[in-house]
């Protein structure tokens, strides 16, 4: 009997697509891939169901090859992409791509050899090589050793030619080496805050839960985190964790590695063939314990148990461009349709889980303090209103720091900006140097190369030697960045070795990591960076977090900025005291009274998010509504308004407010203009049926392209 078979191709296509099955070609699952014709093309599909008619009154074409005999995209996730395409707006083709691997699109077979080791096969009496010297040499080598990793031989210099002679003779043997988890205690007592919080959880490992751990910077996370995936893994089941920064990858990567023998790693510096290994691994089972970024919420797992979401506030979980789709509320959907729990992590914890746990949606377990003697350190702010700054930083500021450098302490120093200066004025005219294809002040930049900078197309310039207004010679540098900063405490301290993180110097992981590695010495050092340095590094000897320019994200028109310096605020504080000796955190600011400030040094983190909750429904923005931006941009900025405002007069609202459109926060970017405007409404699922009839809307949209972004984390 001929079947039916329905497939979504990855592309940007809203429908599935029915195609015949011929008896000549085998059965296929649901999840499986199939080649199949596609206009004037052939294309990768997956199949989504599997029927004995279709409703195409036209004739159908036939399904080329199957590609896989069972199913190759699970279930649960096919189930997510249904998901994420309803509630991101999204065509279900665009899903499924984001989805895949690139080498599962390139229709690469799901079969990957195990690793192995190659072993000496005992012999009745002794081996005669003869002219066979090479062979010689390798079963010396695996008498030796009696195993050795087929990589780590390779490597020594046996060839595959070598090999495989000998493994026909039966003299050597290959074994496959699959993952060991073991686990390993750290000889520490968890506390009794941690304590509770994984009785709790391993209680409810076989239903679904959102767990929230909100613990202090250094209060102990990842030691509950190891301790319930231990639990798990001794039931034969598969874990999963998010970290939010590739940058976190490798030392967590090694911390589970140390706890539990074995850990695949997936993120976007791995290459298409690794991912692709590791993927497979993962769904064969093979491979029970993931860790990996934002796109790992995609891997096909056999037996989930378990999914940590940790830092989860960080803004990077979610995509920006595409299907603008949150990880981590993918994993909470995910882990609802397994009926597994999930934990979510973060000392700072995003306003939309604060707000959940108070609606008693998710249960929360607070780590109030640091294990051992380790102390919080104490916030304080500075005053800087009528001082002189040199590089930024007041004359009381450096004092704090050689106070602290003097009993050999490490300084950590904090502005979220890159470069030398934000901007290069003209003495004389008042003229900024801007970007010609972006509407922003150019950046300087002195090294490693004397330049002007646009920190958004990258767009580089030659510094003018005089300005195109008024042709004054007179260019002046204007504010701070983190490579002024280091220089400035270069000359103050020239005894003291000023180290710097940011994009520009610390481009790979490597360098990440030997720069984080030179912190952990117990020798006076000053380190400056950008928002990278409040991403989990332990740096058990820094006494002293400055903050510089923290005024600047309270005074934002995105009503999420408060909240993500506050939050920035908070983990780049708890770099300090981490060990025996205390830390203390001081705040620049020309607005010592300010409310979140205030709130901050007093409260900390939870007496800013009370502040802020407060502003948050007397606004109602999120989490007291619910809210989705129309992002439109085209090479003709009247064009892009107007389209917006066609796209909004076009559908009949009830009760979903509409703002704008307006131009964006920046206008321009590589010369495409940037228009948006918000829906907001207080019930989520009539937010989404206005957004339905959007999607829904033929138009005529030339060279403007435009998206729905729901649940937006940036407003510019």
């Amino acid at each position: 009997m001929t079947h039916v078979i329905k497939v979504v191709i990855p592309r940007p296509v809203w429908q599935a697509y029915d195609y015949l099955l011929p008896d000549s070609l085998s059965s296929v699952d649901v999840g499986a891939r199939v080649r199949v014709p596609f206009g004037r093309s052939v294309a990768v599909a997956v199949v989504v169901e599997v029927a004995t008619r279709s409703e195409h009154t036209g004739q159908l074409k036939s399904v080329e090859t199957v590609l896989d005999r069972q199913c190759m995209f699970t279930p649960d996730l096919l189930r997510l992409a249904y998901w994420l395409a309803s509630y991101y707006h999204c065509p279900i083709g665009t899903v499924i791509e984001t989805m895949l691997p690139t080498e599962v699109l390139r229709a690469r077979p799901l079969i990957v050899e195990p690793d192995f080791e190659w072993m000496a096969v005992a012999q009745e009496q002794e081996v005669e090589f003869k002219r066979a010297k090479r062979q010689q040499e390798v079963w010396e080598l695996l008498t030796k050793h009696s195993a050795m990793p087929d990589a780590a031989i390779r490597k020594w210099g046996a060839v595959r030619s070598v090999l495989n002679t000998m493994e026909n003779k039966g003299l050597i043997r290959r074994v496959p080496i699959l993952p060991k988890y073991k686990f390993k205690e750290r000889g520490i007592k968890p506390t009794q805050e941690q304590e509770t919080a994984i009785t709790n959880i391993v209680a409810e490992l076989d239903n679904f839960g959102v767990h929230v751990l909100d613990g202090v910077t250094g209060s102990g996370k990842t030691e509950v985190y190891i301790r319930v995936i231990k639990e798990v893994l001794e039931q034969g089941k598969q874990v999963l964790v998010l970290v939010p920064e590739i940058a976190l990858t490798p030392q967590t990567a090694n911390h589970f590695r140390d706890r539990f023998g074995s850990v695949a790693v997936l993120h976007s510096m791995r290459t298409n063939l690794q991912r692709f290994e590791v993927w497979c691994r993962v769904a064969s089972g093979e491979q029970r314990l993931v860790l990996g970024t934002r796109s790992a919420i995609f891997t096909p797992f056999k037996d989930l148990g378990l999914i940590v979401v940790d830092e989860e506030h960080d803004a990077s979980y979610k995509q920006a461009d595409s299907l603008r789709y949150s990880a981590r509320d993918a994993a909470i959907v995910r882990a609802h349709d397994l009926n597994i729990p999930v934990i979510l992590g973060s000392a700072t914890l995003s306003l939309e889980t604060v707000e959940n746990i108070n609606r008693k949606k998710y249960r929360r377990y607070h780590l109030s303090a640091r294990p051992g003697v380790a102390k919080l350190p104490k916030f304080q702010l500075l005053d800087i209103r009528g001082q002189i700054l040199q590089g930024g930083m007041c004359h009381s500021l450096i004092e704090i720091m050689r106070h602290h450098l003097d009993r050999n302490g490490q300084v950590l120093v904090l502005i979220n900006r890159r470069g030398f200066a934000p901007s290069l004025i003209c003495h004389d005219c008042g003229r900024r140097v801007t970007c010609q294809d972006c509407d922003v002040r150019l950046t300087l930049h002195e090294y490693p190369r004397r330049e002007l900078r646009c920190h958004y197309c990258d767009r580089r310039y030659e510094i003018p030697d005089s300005c195109p207004d008024c042709q004054s010679t007179r260019l002046v540098p204007i504010g701070t960045a983190t490579q002024r900063v280091v220089e400035t405490l270069s000359e103050a301290f020239p005894d003291v070795p000023v180290r710097r993180i940011d994009r520009d110097a610390v481009n790979t992981n490597r360098k990440l990591e030997q720069t984080i590695a030179a912190m952990q010495h117990p020798s006076r050092c000053i380190l400056v960076g950008t928002q990278m340095l409040a991403k989990g590094h332990h740096l058990p000897n820094v006494t002293l977090v400055a903050v510089l320019r923290a005024d600047a994200g309270f005074f934002s028109a995105d009503f999420r900025a408060a909240e993500r310096t506050a939050q920035l605020i908070v983990q780049v504080a708890g770099r300090a005291g981490r060990a025996e000796r205390e830390g203390e955190v001081w705040i620049q600011t020309y607005d010592p009274e300010h409310p979140h400030l205030e709130s901050l040094a007093k409260s900390g983190y939870a007496g800013f998010v009370k502040t802020e909750l407060i502003s948050r429904k007397s606004a109602h923005w999120p989490p007291y509504s619910h809210l989705a931006l129309l992002r439109a941009e085209g090479i003709n900025s009247d064009e892009v308004s107007a389209f917006l405002e066609q796209l909004l007069t076009q559908v009949q609202f009830t009760s979903t407010e509409t703002l704008g459109p307006i131009s964006a926060s920046i206008p321009r970017l590589s010369n495409r203009w940037r228009c948006q405007a918000a829906l907001v409404d207080s019930n989520r699922k009539r937010l989404h049926e206005s957004l339905a009839k959007i999607a829904r809307v033929p138009m005529q949209r030339s060279k403007i392209r435009w998206s729905i972004d729901v649940d937006p984390i940036d407003m510019s």
